[in-house]
């Protein structure tokens, strides 16, 4: 018997490998026959006191993000929030003189508000303007106040109770030793920044060991004690996330967004759920969002992220079905009514502004 009404979290995978990662975390997990709609399955199961959902979508894009969250809203109609976790391309480093923050590889973002935006900006809409300058127009909805509440109760407990390094352990040993690896930590020797204006020698399936020359890249020591990391101990990261349907692959675009909209993170997902859902969004860092891409982080990156979330999963008060219930309903688009007789004044040659929403069987104009 499907269990849809039972789940009050939607969590949201944007590739097959991050839907991985997510059943790792899972405290326990339920029957596939148990958790379908539209012959389709999805991924069930509890977190702590939270009862999960989790979908994965079929293309990447903004748009595939919002069709999935529509799908899941409705076909689980009691989720009260969704999470969307998954991997990111990073900044580098950020924030003001004195104060600079390093992001790594295997690093955690999470939307938060930061300057004149809510935790996520769509940064590729707005309306192009003389001499190829687009005129940004891509505000979205802010992370919500109870969901932001919990990222800062989170934030204060501090780094260490985060549980990062115990539920990344966990989640190895519940593979086969054959598997388990691929979760390991690559370490600092794989993590490789290179200079902004140093472009990426061969194609997109070229290793750069092979191909570009390492004496364009600094090392996480040379970055200074704020790249250190030990292991498994990735640091975490708040600020906006810059979301657009372009794959970023430009470090001095990279550079631009984040000066011009104090981003520090990107990605392709999180504007097209926040425009109608309540959101957070939780990112592992593969890549330094430059040509010099690499999947050799992606799936560490993945576990991190996974397990950031896990934690912050705790910080949210469980809600059960039926209060969750009225929550979703009233955050869903209204329904039309049924409209019978509608009827217009005598003054006919003028504009009678309104909306009429619903199906209408009878239209009458003048007084008579």
């Amino acid at each position: 018997m499907a269990k849809n009404h039972q789940f009050t979290i939607g969590w949201i995978s944007p590739l097959p490998l991050e839907k991985e990662a997510a059943r790792l975390v899972l405290d326990e997990e339920y029957p596939q026959e148990e958790v379908q709609y539209q012959n389709a399955f999805y991924l069930g199961g509890r977190i702590g006191k939270h009862e999960v959902v989790i979908g994965v979508q079929r293309k990447m894009g903004l748009s595939q993000a919002a069709i999935l969250a529509e799908k899941m809203r409705t076909g689980f109609p009691n989720i009260k929030y969704f999470l969307l976790v998954g991997i990111a391309g990073g900044v580098p480093r950020y924030g003001p003189a004195g104060a600079v923050s390093e992001i790594v590889l295997g690093d955690v973002v999470v939307s938060s508000p930061r300057g004149n935006h809510g935790g996520v900006l769509q940064y590729d809409k707005g309306a192009w303007q003389g001499q190829g300058r687009l005129n940004f127009r891509g505000y979205t909805n802010g992370v919500p106040g109870d969901l932001m509440a919990a990222i800062n109760n989170f934030r204060a407990e501090g780094w260490s109770k985060t549980n990062i390094a115990e539920v990344l352990k966990q989640m190895r040993l519940k593979l086969d030793e054959k598997r388990r690896h691929q979760y390991d930590d690559p370490g600092p020797s794989r993590d490789r920044l290179f200079e902004d204006t140093y472009e990426h020698q061969g194609t997109e399936l070229d290793d750069c060991k092979e191909c570009c020359d390492a004496d364009y890249t600094t090392s996480r020591s040379d970055r200074g004690d704020g790249a250190t990391r030990l292991l498994d101990e990735p640091s975490v990261h708040f600020g906006n996330i810059a979301s657009s349907n372009q794959l970023q692959i430009s470090a001095i675009e990279r550079n631009r967004v984040q000066q011009e909209h104090e981003a520090i993170c990107f990605e392709m997902e999180a504007a097209g759920v926040l425009e109608e859902y309540p959101c957070v969004v939780v990112r592992g860092i593969c890549d330094y969002a430059d040509s010099h891409k690499n999947k050799g982080w992606q799936n560490y990156a993945a576990a991190t992220a996974a397990a950031y979330a896990k934690g912050l999963l705790s910080m949210i008060p469980a809600t059960d079905a039926a209060s969750s219930a009225q929550s979703a309903k009233s955050s869903l688009p209204q329904h039309t009514a049924q409209v019978s007789n509608v009827t217009f004044g005598n003054n006919n040659k003028g504009f009678q502004a309104g909306s009429i929403h619903g199906n209408i069987s009878g239209l009458h104009f003048g007084g008579n």
